[in-house]
This record gives C-alpha cells, structure tokens and sequence, in this order.
C-alpha cells in the first residue's frame, strides 16, 4: 500500500509536466508569427464576410473549380521576408469558412502571396474579384500539398503560365 500511495504524487507531478510541456509547445508554435501577424489576421477575418458575399458572383475560370472544397494554408511574406500563416476551408461555393490563424495540418492547397498583394485584398471593396485578379496575375501562387495536389496544381500552373505568356489573362 506504500508504493501506491507515493505513486499518486508522481501522477500530479507527471501530468502537471506534461501540461507545462503541452502548453509551452503552443505558446511556441503562435510565437513564430511575426509581430503584425494577429493584427492582419483580425482585417483577414473582418474581410471574409465580404469577400463570401461576392465570391458566388465572380468566374474564377478553371482555376475556381479546382479550389472548390480545398484546405488552405495562406502563406502571407512581408518585405523582410517574415511570415504568417493562416488557414482556412474554402467550400463548393469557394467561401471561406474554418478561418485560422496558423497552420492547418490537413491542408491540401497552399497559397503564397506577399504582404501587398495581402493589404490589397484585405481593402478592396470587393477582395473576391481582386484575388481573382492575382491569381490570374501570378500574385498569388498555388501549390498543392501531398503528392496527388502537387501534380495537379503544377499541371494548373503550368497551363495558367503559358496562357499569361501568351497574353490570354
């Protein structure tokens, strides 16, 4: 009966531990934002209603199709080259739902911008039809995450590169 009663305090001890370590390890993980990353993500998260209201009434060509229903990490690069990472869900309609700052673990598509094209988005009057714009433009790059999504957005990206080269958008 000893050993069992000085067993109990090494549970608490043990688990108090691992709480400490769980929790300092998220603590770490949102630390690897850069300063302005809760800030852009706040404008992020108050332009999604909007964006969602006009995302159903702009043609985002085949790309558009292709985005239905993908997990997305947004990969936002400022000019000294930091980063901040958001994520959300894009739905059949293409509307933003799950919104997150941080990485998803699922994630199957990864969009990469700079912080510009960002701000540019986050301000316009109607965000659908710019990031329409800069995805068309190459501002915004799409890659696929695991083997399967990778080769089908270098296949998209491919075709999208030579329609720009020839001037088609």
């Amino acid at each position: 009966m000893n050993s069992a009663r000085s067993v109990g305090p090494f549970r608490w001890l043990a688990t108090l531990l691992a709480l400490l370590v769980v929790t300092s390890g998220l603590a770490v993980g949102q630390s690897d934002q850069p300063e302005w990353a809760d800030e852009a993500f706040a404008e992020f998260g108050g332009m999604v209603a909007v964006y969602n209201e006009s995302i159903t009434a702009v043609d985002l060509g085949v790309a558009g199709d292709q985005l239905e229903n993908e997990r997305v990490n947004l990969v936002v690069t400022d000019a000294d080259g930091a980063t901040a990472t958001f994520s959300f869900r894009l739905d059949g309609q293409l509307r933003m739902t799950e919104l997150d700052q941080g990485a998803r673990s699922d994630a199957t598509l990864r969009m990469s911008l700079d912080y510009e094209t960002f701000d540019e988005i986050i301000a316009a009057d109607n965000p659908a039809v710019v990031f329409r714009d800069a995805v068309a433009a190459g501002d915004i790059r799409l890659s696929g995450v695991g083997t399967t999504n990778a080769v089908k957005w270098v296949v998209i990206n491919t075709v999208a590169d030579l329609a720009r080269s020839f001037g088609l958008f």
